[in-house]
């Protein structure tokens, strides 16, 4: 993973570059940072930078053998540790990440921004809590404790130390004290779940959520995108890239033709316009009907403030800065709050298996008779 692979958090960036090239890193830092942030990828490109060679002012070579093998996560000298199942015949005491590592590799590869949710997925964890485990700890103190294979350096990477139960108190004098060039990063989501004997004897690197801009720009070339579509998806996802890449995968239409196409047939409240409205959405997965009510709601929130202060920035493409200024003319502010309860409570009745058909033309019909009152 190279830094420059990671948009935007410049400033981070070249804070973790510093304590290389100045030789001050930490030997124990945890990087925080909400799901989608980016904390992974972080890790890992300062992982392949402290391992590069030829290492350059602001990222590792790519070229050298030590970034032959840390681009690829098969470098000796970098471990991992996450949390994981049962695997196959293993007693679950006895699992621990190195018998996930070719499946590790597998989505570092595909989504190192990945969620808890997207890892569990691929390993099949069914409904299995993941941790790290006793022997998961041993393993770590005796390959911290050995000599390096190939690097003057050895580094540790943990995803998600919250998952650690009170036996990560067993890496504590690790921490505390390692083996010469021996770095211990930790990548965190919640700060409040991190044993504090263990926090306290990191150095904590926050990693902010990414800008909306950022985000578009690299869901864009990554999938090739309009700008139009990854801008309004980056709006929606408050920061988390994680979440920008699963509905931009998704082949959903545009939100924003969808939710005028949903308000017109609201007004006019024509039975058989609203049945072929809610078919659209039926036909929908569960999670894309989430994401468009959460569209809903962050459309809705963006009109109230552009309603309120006439300022033209907002977190809206220029398309949908133009709806909105139209339909400021026949859904004024108190109405549109009217509006976001609806959707709210659509986009909660979603996730309890409620009837959508009868729930949507019901709210259809009392959206048209909001939009319609004087």
């Amino acid at each position: 993973m190279f830094f420059k692979d990671i948009p935007g958090n410049n400033e981070v960036k070249s804070r973790l570059i510093s304590t290389v090239t100045k030789g001050r890193i930490p030997h124990a830092q945890i990087f925080l940072g909400k799901e989608g942030a980016g904390g992974l990828p972080m890790a890992l490109a300062l992982a392949s930078y402290i391992m590069c060679e030829y290492k350059n002012e602001t990222d590792s070579c790519g070229h050298c053998n030590q970034c032959n093998k840390s681009h690829k996560f098969i470098h000796p000298d970098i471990h991992f540790s996450y949390p994981v199942v049962k695997f196959g015949d293993k007693k679950r005491a006895d699992t621990t990440s190195d018998d996930f590592l070719p499946k590790w590799r597998e989505i570092l590869t595909e989504t190192p921004y990945m969620g808890t949710t997207e890892w569990l997925q691929h390993i099949d964890a069914e409904n299995n809590l993941p941790n790290i485990n006793v022997k998961e700890c041993n393993d770590i103190m005796h390959k911290l404790n050995m000599m390096s294979y190939e690097s003057d350096n050895k580094v540790l990477i943990m995803w998600l130390p919250e998952y650690l139960g009170a036996e990560g108190n067993r890496l504590l004098k690790l921490i505390e004290e390692p083996t010469d060039n021996t770095f211990i990063i930790l990548v965190a989501e919640n700060q409040d779940h991190i044993l504090q004997t263990i926090l306290s004897r990191c150095q904590l690197v926050k990693i902010p959520v990414f800008e909306s801009k950022d985000i578009s720009q690299y869901i864009s070339v990554k999938l090739d995108l309009n700008s139009e579509r990854a801008e309004q998806i980056a709006n929606l996802c408050e920061g988390n890239i994680n979440l920008a890449l699963s509905i931009a995968k998704n082949e959903a239409p545009d939100y924003s033709d969808m939710l005028i196409s949903w308000l017109r047939v609201a007004y006019k409240s024509d039975p058989v316009e609203i049945n072929k409205w809610i078919s659209g959405i039926t036909d929908m997965s569960k999670d894309e009907q989430i994401n468009f009510f959460e569209y809903g709601l962050h459309f809705f929130r963006q009109f109230n403030f552009h309603t309120l202060t006439h300022n033209n920035q907002v977190m809206l493409t220029n398309k949908e800065l133009e709806i909105a200024k139209k339909m400021s003319s026949i859904i004024n502010f108190e109405k549109s709050i009217d509006i976001i309860d609806i959707i709210n409570e659509a986009a909660q009745n979603i996730s309890r298996n409620i009837n959508v058909k009868i729930m949507l033309f019901a709210d259809t019909l009392l959206i048209g008779e909001i939009i319609r009152k004087k």
